[in-house]
């Protein structure tokens, strides 16, 4: 409903003010009629315009009808002025005064642009680690058989495939099958040969003679590395 009467009030300016800025030479005359039988109704209520207490009635001109701008406005409760110097009935809030565009300013000169730097000659890449292990051989007490660490470098390498023991008795060479889990295990770059080995030999540990070697072949992906192991008192 108020959308509809703000329609109403853009073109109903004719009685929105005094005689005397009616008088203004911008204005121009005209024959309208007042249409004092004209009833209205507000927001479902019966309403008149009003002006100092006095009803006003709106007028026909060329087949419309024309509403007293301010008398609408105050019913309405919008606000409603008259700016004198620029001729505007104002609705609501007054814009904003324009503001002056601030001054350009003057670019600033141009810089040289800096010489281009040489490119740093490339860094020759590091060689890649070569696949060792640390250490290579171990002396087992036969009398206090312990876990045995190996550090492993993995260079190319990225798992062990497998480990093959070998030992050299008198009775010639005994071929163990150490099975990973069970007699040895990789974490990280760690490879331990657990005590669990000398398991797979078929005679206890203090009938193997004193320096009898156990070489470990063990196969990596990328690879194959000896550990020798020295059975001590």
């Amino acid at each position: 409903m108020k959308k509809r009467w703000i329609a109403l009030l853009t073109v109903a300016m004719l009685f929105a003010f005094t005689a005397g800025v009616v008088a203004q030479p911008a204005v121009q005359s005209i024959t309208a009629s007042l249409a004092n039988d004209f009833k209205f109704t507000l927001n479902g209520e019966a309403w008149t315009p009003m002006d100092n207490g006095q009803p006003m009635a709106p007028i026909v001109y060329n087949g419309r009808t024309y509403l007293p701008v301010r008398a609408i406005a105050e019913a309405l409760n919008i606000k409603v002025d008259w700016d004198e110097a620029n001729r505007t009935v104002i609705l609501g809030e007054a814009p904003a005064p324009a503001e002056e565009p601030a001054p350009a300013e003057e670019p600033a000169p141009a810089e040289e642009p800096a010489p281009a730097e040489e490119p740093a000659p490339a860094e020759e890449p590091a060689p890649a680690a070569e696949l060792a292990i640390e250490p290579t051989q171990y002396d087992l007490s036969k009398s206090n058989v312990q876990d045995i660490p190996i550090k492993i470098t993995w260079g190319k390498a990225t798992k062990i495939t497998g480990i093959k023991a070998v030992a050299k008795t008198s009775l010639g060479d005994l071929t163990l099958e150490p099975k990973e889990g069970a007699h040895y295990v990789v974490e990280g770059d760690v490879l331990t040969i657990k005590k669990e080995l000398t398991q797979l030999v078929p005679f206890p540990m203090n009938m193997v003679p004193t320096g009898t070697p156990l070489t470990l072949t063990i196969t990596f992906d990328d690879g194959v590395k000896e550990f020798l192991i020295k059975v001590v008192d």
